[in-house]
């Protein structure tokens, strides 16, 4: 049983960090949350957590909170697939680095939220572990973020725990369900693969639960999180259609052809001053067309994780909550 922390997390008013913190208050914790959304942080005041506006890129908007907690859970981050360089060095890089320096100085435990993307571009794909090196190749800007991430935040502080959750979903997602939503009411989404995409994905509960254990046992080192079970992509893709009354995807393209035009979009996005996000990516192509599954052993054996959502209810109660 985990005793009660005073911990601080940031990125309180994005999905994981939210979950995260109400999940902390709910086991006796003391929980401050940090993060830039004045409405969600109005929500997360109500649930319990004590919420304090910060600009995480300022240290001196929160180095002060450092002063007060036992420990901190890191989940803000930058994590869309496109963006500007700098834009993810500043938020995932040089903030990851300075909170980690700053914990290691007062003997914090620190609970690292990083991503399993760092894999995707190494070739393996079915039950990957933490010890697989990864780089210097990384299918997107924020991959290679985040891997930097890690490596700063583990030289910084060598006690972290370091927790990779892949595809995060489950009530409040704001990035993966609203992504395939939009693709499959927008009519455009082509049937990529003629057999099926086998993936694992992590309920934000399951994620969340993982963040408690690390704090009850801060193991140090990386961890994948997942579900634990394999779901079959596009026959979830066709149940989300059903379930939003539009068509299932039908027409085939060649990923192969998919991910070139992906490649020139890209390339011409980087030549507009404002770097709009490209209606399609390389690295989404590549998420929808190969099958990923995580080795969970790291996690099982010590942190004792198991993962509380089993994937077919988790998606079920999804696509229950949709308007």
């Amino acid at each position: 049983m985990l005793p009660a922390m005073r911990v601080l997390v940031t990125g309180a008013t994005g999905f994981l960090g939210g979950v995260v913190a109400r999940r902390l208050v709910q086991g006796g914790h003391a929980v401050t949350g940090t993060g830039r959304d004045p409405a969600a942080g109005e929500r997360l005041r109500a649930s319990g957590v004590k919420f304090m506006s910060a600009e995480l890129r300022r240290p001196a908007e929160w180095e002060g909170l450092l002063g007060g907690v036992d420990a901190v859970v890191h989940a803000a981050a930058r994590s869309t697939l496109w963006g500007r360089w700098e834009d993810f060095v500043a938020d995932n890089v040089t903030v990851s680095t300075r909170l980690a320096r700053a914990c290691a100085r007062r003997g914090l435990v620190l609970v690292h939220v990083s991503t399993p993307s760092v894999y995707n571009a190494t070739g393996h794909h079915v039950q990957v572990p933490e010890s697989l090196p990864v780089g210097p190749r990384f299918d997107s800007l924020y991959a290679r973020s985040k891997y930097l991430a890690e490596e700063a935040v583990r030289l910084a502080h060598p006690a972290a725990v370091v927790l990779r959750p892949r595809g995060l979903y489950g009530p409040g997602d704001t990035t993966l369900l609203p992504r395939l939503t939009r693709a499959l009411r927008s009519g455009r989404l082509p049937r990529l693969t003629r057999t099926e995409v086998w993936t694992e994905l992590t309920h934000v509960d399951n994620a969340a639960h993982a963040a408690a254990l690390a704090l009850d046992r801060p193991v140090p080192g990386l961890f994948n999180v997942t579900d634990g079970e394999a779901v079959p992509l596009w026959a979830t893709l066709d149940r989300l259609a059903d379930r939003l009354e539009v068509p299932r995807p039908q027409r085939y393209v060649p990923p192969a052809l998919l991910e070139g035009a992906a490649l020139a979009l890209e390339t011409l996005a980087r030549l507009h001053p404002q770097r709009p996000e490209p209606p399609l990516t390389a690295s989404g192509v590549r998420l929808l067309t190969r099958s990923m599954s995580l080795d969970l052993t790291r996690a099982r054996t010590r942190l004792g994780y198991a993962p509380l959502v089993r994937p077919e209810a988790g998606l079920d109660d999804v696509l229950r909550r949709l308007p």
